[in-house]
């Protein structure tokens, strides 16, 4: 994005930013147009849960309203944009926030039926995380990890196979089916096998809190 278009795309925050300081709720009206787009692509960067991140997206704008007193652009910055990494940070906050409760949860317990099998499959699914939240996340649940990975090595190779492509890689039974030649109907039922054959594994396990 050049100069020109950044500029373009921040011009008259500050003045909005200054009536809804004073109260003004239409100059908020048009500010949360303006911002909510911004808010919520730094959300859904890491949040994958649609009503999660619409949740945290009206959490910022809840939170940037208790604090709204307490803004004021940096020195020598630009007015315009100060508006926008005000919110994009109170966004950031927010979406930490919530990932390291997350996190703290599953670290703490770890129910061993199917659906919350599914769950931590899921949160396995980015080994490389690029932002202080998820590297923070990913040292709380590394026992949590190792222990399922674990038993995902001990199903069958025909269930593992599925249950990894599906859930770690995130594909969809018909690319799986294309992938491996098997119907999906038969990819379904391994699925369904190898889930319950991970809970049945992962039975009595209770992972400890991370030290801290």
């Amino acid at each position: 994005m050049t100069t020109t278009t950044q500029t373009d795309r921040y011009r008259g925050l500050a003045a909005l930013m200054e009536q809804y300081l004073d109260g003004d709720q239409r100059a908020f009206s048009q500010l949360y147009h303006r911002l909510a787009p911004m808010v919520r692509s730094h959300i859904r960067g890491k949040i994958s849960n649609r009503a999660t991140a619409e949740d945290l997206i009206q959490a910022t704008f809840m939170k940037a309203h208790g604090a709204r007193l307490r803004y004021a652009a940096p020195s020598g910055s630009n007015p315009d944009r100060a508006v926008a990494v005000w919110y994009a940070t109170i966004a950031r906050n927010a979406t930490i926030d919530h990932l390291r409760k997350l996190y703290r949860e599953r670290a703490v317990r770890i129910d061993t039926n199917r659906d919350t099998t599914i769950e931590l499959l899921d949160s396995l699914r980015d080994p490389t995380p690029d932002s202080e939240a998820l590297a923070l996340a990913r040292e709380r649940e590394v026992g949590i990890a190792t222990r399922v990975r674990q038993a995902l090595a001990g199903l069958p190779a025909n269930q593992r196979e599925v249950v990894t492509l599906h859930k770690l890689e995130g594909k969809t039974m018909a690319e799986i089916s294309e992938q491996l030649g098997v119907r999906e109907g038969t990819l379904r039922v391994r699925a369904h096998r190898g889930y319950k054959a991970l809970a049945a594994l992962l039975g009595g396990y209770r992972a400890q809190p991370a030290a801290a």
